[in-house]
């Protein structure tokens, strides 16, 4: 299966996508609502936690965003990441001033080591945190982590498998968005403070 970026100056672009049983795509729909929201990303940085093709980081990265990180765990997923990176590389590069760093870590340790990097822990920094639905430990254990963070936070789940959206809104101090299509979701806000 093959995704394709939606806006920016890499529009079009394919990126191979890992086997279904592995990750799961953010749904085209609920990526182009956010992005048709947040269109210009000057300025901003993008964590992709759970990254799988990569596709949210690198749609951040075409629409202008500073720093990008995109983190993946599964060894399979990883290998389709590096692919769609390097081909990046190749066809796109970086703009000046940008950087892409690919990584392969726990999301806790992930966290703990790049909330200490000033070009993370700001504002103007997405952290985006899609794991594998049924997992619901997962999501008690990122809110955790990100307690008093400075930017936005960007979590999507769906109601049948993962964690209920209306349970979520108790860890933020603020909703930015909340974009639903059907039973799936994205809830960006701000996260409560330590």
């Amino acid at each position: 299966m093959a995704i394709q970026l939606l806006g920016g100056r890499a529009r079009g672009f394919v990126l191979q996508a890992p086997p279904e049983d592995i990750t799961r795509p953010t749904a085209v729909l609920l990526k182009r609502r956010l992005f048709d929201w947040r269109q210009n990303w000057e300025g901003r940085n993008f964590v992709d936690i759970c990254a799988g093709s990569g596709s949210m980081g690198l749609e951040a990265l075409s629409r202008g965003a500073d720093h990008v990180w995109l983190n993946e765990i599964h060894k399979v997923a990883y290998r389709v990441l590096e692919k769609n990176v390097a081909n990046w590389h190749e066809k796109q590069g970086l703009l000046e001033g940008q950087t892409l760093h690919v990584l392969q870590q726990d999301f806790r340790v992930l966290l703990k080591q790049l909330r200490a990097n000033p070009l993370v822990e700001n504002e103007r920094t997405v952290l985006f945190f899609d794991p594998p639905w049924e997992q619901h430990a997962l999501y008690t254990a990122f809110w955790e982590a990100v307690r008093g963070f400075p930017g936005e936070v960007w979590v999507e789940s769906d109601e049948q498998k993962g964690v209920l959206l209306a349970e979520q809104h108790q860890h933020l101090s603020s909703v930015v968005k909340e974009v639903t299509q059907g039973k799936h979701w994205v809830l960006a806000g701000r996260p409560l403070p330590r």
